[in-house]
């Protein structure tokens, strides 16, 4: 049977039910039926759920509420207590083994056997969990493995990144989560959000990434933020997606924090290309994505654009006025007795002849184009000087600003 647990539950013997909902979730705790409606209590918390969508009610003890029930009989304070009940949950294969060994380490920062257990790793003077440890290395996650940067990057442009392999068991129930975590109701986005901890981390991530089209931006918000916290890499060019094309700024923030979190020198390239995209608004977007990236080589990039599209096109001259023509004279000539007469013409002009640069647009879309360049090169120096793009460029010069090479601009 597949076993999901939402949180952990501190209830007394009688309070046994499990509520097993039409997506494959389950719930336990104490059950009750009022009508069409199913209430489960969770730790003096309680969810409702309309009884079409639930697929049964088991009554009985399961191995998790006799974790519980060891663990509200350990004293407060007792670590050694807390470290024999995660050894016992791990040879039970339970979820709540990770718990445990938290609690010890709440109290005993500094027990080892527990740190061990948990993976954490010790450098130097500090403990580090294990993804810590391995970036501290210098290896990035990607696709659910540790890789060198180098050997990440090559297979994702090659097309040849793999998820890592997880159980047919966590992918199926990574799928269960998924779909709860975009269904309309928020008392089953807010279970399967805790049940997410239960499961590998790889086998989230690629489930996620529906999540990241889900109605409701709290549930995009969610998904974006659960990519970050994981980190795998496979996931920077959905996150970079929806930073720049969702429709609600907080999601695409959430996205930007999430990116970040990388640390990743390269996500700025997928930016300063679209900066040069033939649609108007994925270039403000691109705009406004690399002022939230924050990164000095956007003032370069921003320049360019600038250049090439907005102030910087070839003069043009244009005459405003008349022009007439006149026969001046003729060009005589003799050709086998015959005089024939070739006129000359003439033009009078009058009128001005006016000088001028193409700006490179006109209207709402230009002008909205304008102001979120200007808004970006104001975010990324500090400096206002509105959309006077020579101050920004003798400003990024004076300042050392880094240049930009792109290779399809």
């Amino acid at each position: 049977m597949r076993t999901l647990l939402v949180c952990l539950l501190i209830l007394p013997p009688g309070l046994a039910d499990t509520l097993v909902l039409k997506g494959g979730l389950e719930l336990h705790g104490a059950v009750s039926e009022a009508g069409d409606r199913v209430t489960v209590t969770l730790d003096g918390q309680s969810r409702t759920f309309d009884r079409d969508r639930v697929a049964r009610i088991e009554r009985g003890l399961s191995m998790r509420e006799d974790y519980s029930r060891r663990a509200a009989a350990i004293e407060e304070g007792d670590a050694a207590a807390w470290f024999r009940l995660a050894l016992w949950a791990r040879e039970k294969r339970l979820p709540q083994a990770r718990t445990a060994f938290a609690q010890v380490l709440a109290i005993d920062p500094d027990h080892r056997a527990a740190r061990r257990e948990a993976g954490y790793e010790r450098v130097g003077d500090r403990w580090l969990t294990p993804a810590e440890a391995k970036r501290a290395k210098g290896f990035v996650l990607a696709g659910g493995r540790w890789l060198l940067p180098e050997e990440a990057d090559r297979l994702m442009r090659e097309g040849l990144m793999a998820q890592a392999e997880v159980t047919a068991t966590h992918r199926e129930r990574a799928g269960e989560i998924a779909r709860a975590l975009a269904d309309d109701d928020p008392e089953m986005r807010a279970a399967a959000e805790e049940m997410m901890s239960e499961l590998p981390e790889a086998a989230m991530v690629r489930p996620l990434r529906r999540v990241l089209f889900a109605p409701q931006p709290e549930q995009r918000i969610l998904a974006v933020k659960t990519l970050g916290r994981i980190g795998d890499r496979t996931a920077l060019p959905w996150l970079i997606q929806t930073s720049m094309y969702d429709a609600r700024p907080e999601v695409r923030a959430a996205a930007m924090r999430s990116i970040r979190n990388f640390k990743d020198a390269d996500v700025f390239y997928p930016y300063a290309r679209a900066l040069f995209s033939p649609s108007s608004g994925a270039r403000v977007m691109a705009a406004n994505a690399l002022a939230a990236l924050g990164d000095e080589r956007g003032v370069d990039v921003i320049l360019r654009r600038v250049h090439i599209g907005i102030g910087e096109s070839p003069r043009v001259n244009l005459m405003v006025g008349t022009q007439q023509s006149y026969i001046q004279d003729f060009d005589v000539e003799i050709a086998q007795a015959a005089a024939i007469g070739d006129p000359i013409v003439q033009t009078i002009r009058d009128g001005v002849i006016l000088d001028f640069k193409i700006l490179g647009g006109h209207g709402e879309g230009y002008t909205v184009e304008r102001a979120g360049y200007a808004r970006a090169l104001q975010q990324l120096t500090g400096r206002d000087y509105g959309e006077d793009w020579s101050k920004y460029a003798a400003f990024a010069k004076e300042q050392g600003y880094p240049t930009v090479k792109l290779s399809n601009p």
